[in-house]
Parts: C-alpha cells; sequence; structure tokens
C-alpha cells in the first residue's frame, strides 16, 4: 500500500517541525535577552533593532508553525461547548475597531441574533480574527470590510468578504497552502508567513466544516460553512 508509507512520512514531518520549532524557542529567547541587554547598556542604534525585529518575525513564526502541528494532530480534539455564536462574532469584531480606523476602512456586519452551536471557543476566535485581519489588510483605504453571519435550515454560513483586488482565480486554492504568499515582499515586510490562512483551513476541516473563497459583486469572499 503506498498509502501508508506517504501518511508515515506527513507524520515525521509534522513531528520534525513541531520538534524543531521547540528548540527554536530557547536560543531565540537568549538572543532576544542579550538584544535588551544591549539597548540598555549602549543605548538603542539601528543593529541592535535589526536583531530584536528578526527575532520578533522568528518568534512569531515558530508560533504559527506550533499552532498549525497542535490543530492537525487529531488527537487533540477538544470538548465542545454550546456557545452563542452571534456573539462570539461580536466580541472579535470590535477587537478590529481600531485597526479599521487607522486604515479608514468601514466595518459592516449583517449578524443574526442567537445562533448557537456547539464547539470549541478559541478555534471560533481563531477562525473569525484570521479572516478578519486577513481581509482588512488586503483592503484600500475608504472601501469596505462586511461580516455576514446566518443559519439556513442546518448550516450556519459566515462571510467576511471586501472591496479590495480580487485574488486571481489560479491563485484561490494555493492561499490556503502553508507559506504560499501572493504578496512575498509586502508580507514578509508586515511579518506575515503565508501560515494564518493554512491554520484557518485545517481548524475548520478539522471538524468537518468547509471554506471556500471567490469573487462576487465587486467583493472578494471568504466562506465558511458549519454543519448543526
Amino acid at each position: 500500500m503506498i498509502v501508508k508509507p506517504v501518511e508515515e512520512t506527513f507524520e515525521k514531518q509534522k513531528q520534525f517541525i513541531s520538534d524543531a520549532s521547540h528548540e527554536l524557542k530557547t536560543p531565540l529567547a537568549v538572543i532576544e535577552a542579550n538584544a535588551d541587554v544591549l539597548e540598555n547598556k549602549c543605548g538603542t542604534n539601528k543593529w541592535i533593532k535589526y536583531i530584536q525585529n528578526e527575532t520578533d518575525s522568528m518568534n512569531i513564526l515558530i508560533n504559527e508553525l506550533l499552532l498549525l502541528t497542535k490543530i492537525e494532530n487529531i488527537d487533540e480534539i477538544k470538548e465542545y461547548k454550546q456557545l452563542n455564536l452571534s456573539n462570539e462574532v461580536e466580541i472579535i469584531l470590535s477587537m478590529f475597531e481600531s485597526m479599521a480606523y487607522e486604515k479608514q476602512i468601514i466595518i459592516k456586519n449583517n449578524i443574526d441574533n442567537d445562533i448557537i452551536m456547539n464547539g470549541n471557543k478559541e478555534d471560533i476566535e481563531h477562525i473569525v480574527s484570521t479572516l478578519t485581519d486577513n481581509t482588512i489588510k488586503h483592503t484600500k483605504a475608504k472601501k469596505e470590510v462586511v461580516i455576514n453571519l446566518k443559519k439556513e435550515k442546518n448550516e450556519i454560513m459566515l462571510e467576511v468578504k471586501n472591496m479590495g483586488n480580487p485574488i486571481p482565480e489560479e491563485e484561490r486554492e494555493k492561499i490556503f497552502e502553508r507559506f504560499y504568499r501572493i504578496d512575498k515582499s509586502r508580507n514578509r515586510e508586515e511579518k506575515r508567513y503565508g501560515l494564518g490562512l493554512a491554520i484557518a483551513k485545517s481548524t475548520v476541516e478539522k471538524y468537518n466544516r468547509k471554506i471556500e473563497v471567490f469573487y462576487k459583486d465587486n467583493f472578494t469572499v471568504f466562506k465558511v460553512t458549519i454543519p448543526i
């Protein structure tokens, strides 16, 4: 059987990423601490800032890698609890108001009241915040970001959409792949490594949910479908 060796290779790869990420945390912490000591003794300068910026970048990358391997470990599915999804989404969106205001972006939401589901609060927070953060960062000033949350029959539908430039059709599936970045230089400057959407997709699919992206009526739409 070809499938078993492939599965074993994939599991070894995930374990390596997890082990390597853990091993990198200690030396990074040492570099970060010593850079702070140098800054206190010598004052700030561009070289110390370079070190601090790069250690910050590496910490973000390592934390995202650890989160991704944790999510993909099926043995770590967390216990479901009954959640008021409507309230959770509203709370999460409120955390992005200052970011939107700073970028002169208008956030609109159409959230049905009291949508109840069984799920994990951390997973919901991660999915909604990742999609909202990604959408705001790719929206031009004075344009709209719209969040829709609706329940229809046996499904809950979450849509996060914006009026930014459309994602090319050939790129739409690739953006959910690990480390895939359409604008590599801009994402590097913003300390974005192409893992956010990959983590969101893994979280969605782990619980038999579906995430997709498409372009409709001048909006790029990220849609999550949740069976209930």
